[in-house]
């Protein structure tokens, strides 16, 4: 299935956008968890229905 991966910044606006091919939500999100090395947060969709909202853990 195609994905879209939208990186967003602390106020929810998208900073960049990457498609990806996976066979499952769960195997999206696995691959859309290694963008958050270069974004603070990612979401991935499937057409018009949002799969997961990732966010970078935060050191306190």
């Amino acid at each position: 299935m195609r994905y879209v991966v939208y990186a967003v910044d602390s106020s929810g606006v998208a900073r960049a956008v990457y498609e990806i091919d996976s066979p499952t939500d769960e195997a999206a999100n696995k691959r859309a968890e290694k963008l958050l090395d270069a974004h603070p947060a990612v979401e991935v969709w499937n057409g018009p229905r949002r799969i997961a909202r990732l966010a970078r853990e935060t050191s306190d």
